[in-house]
């Protein structure tokens, strides 16, 4: 049988069946029959079979073997035959169905689960086999609504029914699907108003389509309907704040914080209505700096009614950033995170944490053996742990702000080996900018007046650093830190959402310098921006492209990979390209 020589295999599965009159002997020899075109042995054989089996899955063995001889009529009666003789047998009507689907007859495995439907009676209605059918007959309206109405069998199937949802509609690219979806929802929301699950699947497909406004007030009419304390809103606004949706994540929290002091979650709404109030103003260029002077004062109001706790000590770090790389205020971050501190609450973990903080503000402060003193603390505190890997790099940043590149250089060697790669990462990029551009037979002047732009960069001094860069530039043309020049004034554009002056400093890297240690880099950014930032993946996939051909030991390869092949929609280990066109920004 399995090397098609029928004629030989019809011998022995004739003794066989003659013997016993299995199954497995039945289905072997009819196909041996079938494929000899040995027709009318084949009608016997199941005429036969019938005697012994009250299968009614042998009726469409039968319509198979008419077909094949071209009885078209005979055939179709055979098939509703089988479909007219199945049992109250939920089992029976899948198999049936699945017999149809087999010969491609998708019109009667559907009256095969339509009659199951009746046979049963309510006890289970087919309708996830029937959407599944419909879907693959392309019609995603009729689709939708078996879906749904299996919620009325049963709302515990709402997880599945989102599932098989996910994989028949594509919520990026089908929009025809999604426009469906949301009027089959809406019209049962309006139907079904005391139902709950139905608003439940509509905030569902709000969140795919990602319309975190639409969710929002979905989910807030639920909560007053159901005299909930606001949690879904919670995680509604962690949703919207992990998609920089920071304007609806606020109105979640403000929403709970409404609800007043006797809410389980009102202290944490409080501190998220300002945390997502300065991340919706900290991405805005120029900074709005009336409105971040007003926050100022809400974060003060806010900590003078909750007090300094476990639960505020965030707020207070967050206070410290706005004073400090907003506002321009450094003594008054200061002072905050002095208070933060003394407060006594946190735990050692946290007071490290607040540490390191101060050291930035310190450092931007020009108190840099502050700094330091408070980064060691922690580096000794925390040896083994990635608190100490971070106060150790601090102090290595420290050395290199302030000249001291041979200390700097000593601490990022003992860094590289840090078993947190983004640690290990840093620590490798500031090694390679020392070595690669610190000559100690000659002067260190180009080097330190570098370093101290970096530093002005880190304090958001960006006219200081462009203007500090551009001298350099000036008095050391042709110097080996011209690519890193280009890259840090690449850096500062992308802080001042400038992504597209910043490719052009990138673009000048990867065109004047393609054999210096920032070629990689420049690539790598370049085409994040693009993916990211400007809507251009196809531009992105070529220089992550470029990147892995070109520099195949750069540490951004594992990502540039991954990247490259989410972009070609390539299948897991698969190498089979998929062309993705540029989508409008």
């Amino acid at each position: 049988m399995e090397s098609g020589d029928y004629s030989k295999a019809k011998l022995y599965y004739e003794k066989l069946y003659d013997k016993r009159q299995t199954n497995e002997f039945y289905k072997g020899l009819l196909l041996s029959y079938s494929e000899l075109g040995e027709y009318k042995e084949a009608e016997k054989l199941i005429k036969k079979q019938r005697k012994k089996s009250n299968s009614n899955t042998l009726f469409i063995d039968l319509g198979e073997v008419y077909e094949a001889q071209g009885e078209e009529s005979n055939a179709n009666k055979a098939y509703r035959d089988a479909i007219d003789a199945m049992p109250k047998s939920q089992g029976i009507v899948i198999r049936t169905a699945n017999e149809f689907i087999r010969l491609n007859k998708l019109e009667l495995a559907l009256d095969t689960y339509l009659e199951g439907k009746k046979l049963l009676d309510g006890k289970y209605p087919f309708s996830y086999e029937i959407a599944s059918l419909y879907g693959t007959m392309g019609d995603k309206e009729k689709m939708i609504s078996e879906y749904l109405d299996l919620l009325v069998y049963n709302e515990a199937y709402k997880q599945t029914i989102q599932n098989a949802l996910n994989r028949s509609i594509n919520f990026e690219e089908d929009q025809e699907g999604v426009d469906l979806l949301r009027t089959e929802l809406l019209r049962r929301v309006q139907k079904n108003p005391d139902s709950i699950i139905y608003a439940e699947m509509l905030i569902w497909l709000f969140l795919q389509d990602k319309e975190f406004n639409s969710a929002y007030i979905q989910l807030k009419a639920l909560d007053k309907r159901l005299g909930e304390d606001g949690q879904r809103l919670l995680q509604l606004a962690g949703l919207c704040t992990n998609n920089q949706e920071f304007g609806v994540a606020e109105k979640c929290y403000q929403y709970i914080a409404d609800k007043g002091k006797i809410n389980p979650y009102y202290n944490y709404a409080r501190t998220g209505v300002l945390k997502s109030r300065f991340q919706k103003l900290s991405i805005e260029f120029p900074p709005d700096t009336l409105a971040l002077t007003d926050l100022q004062t809400q974060y003060i109001n806010t900590l003078g009614e909750l007090g300094v706790n476990n639960e505020t000590i965030g707020l207070m770090r967050q206070k410290a950033v706005l004073e400090a790389y907003y506002l321009g205020d450094l003594e008054a971050a200061n002072i905050t995170l002095n208070q933060a501190l003394e407060a006594q609450v946190p735990t050692p973990a946290m007071l490290a944490e607040i540490k390191l903080d101060l050291a930035e503000i310190l450092i931007a402060k020009d108190y840099i053996w502050d700094a330091s003193l408070l980064a060691s603390q922690v580096d000794k505190d925390f040896k083994n742990d990635i608190l100490g890997s971070k106060a150790k790099f601090l102090n290595a940043r420290i050395s290199y702000y302030s000249g001291d590149f041979e200390w700097s250089q000593a601490q990022l060697d003992v860094l590289k080996g840090s078993t947190s790669k983004l640690i290990s990462n840093d620590a490798m990029e500031l090694s390679l900018l020392i070595t690669d551009n610190l000559n100690l037979d000659t002067i260190q002047e180009p080097m330190l007046m570098f370093a101290r732009a970096d530093l002005m960069a880190v304090q958001r001094n960006y006219a200081g650093a462009e203007a500090a860069l551009d001298s350099l530039s000036e008095k050391f043309p042709g110097h080996s830190l011209s690519d890193e020049i280009l890259m840090l004034k690449g850096r500062m554009a992308e802080s001042q959402l400038s992504y597209e002056k910043a490719i052009s400093f990138y673009t000048e890297v990867i065109t004047n310098h393609y054999f210096d240690i920032s070629a990689d880099n420049a690539l790598f950014r370049s085409a994040e921006l693009y993916e990211d930032k400007l809507g251009q993946p196809s531009k992105a996939a070529d220089l992550y492209k470029q990147l892995l051909v070109d520099f195949p030991g750069s540490l951004h390869v594992v990502e540039a990979r991954k990247r490259f092949r989410n972009i070609r929609g390539d299948e897991p280990n698969s190498e089979t390209p998929r062309i993705i066109p540029d989508k409008v920004p």
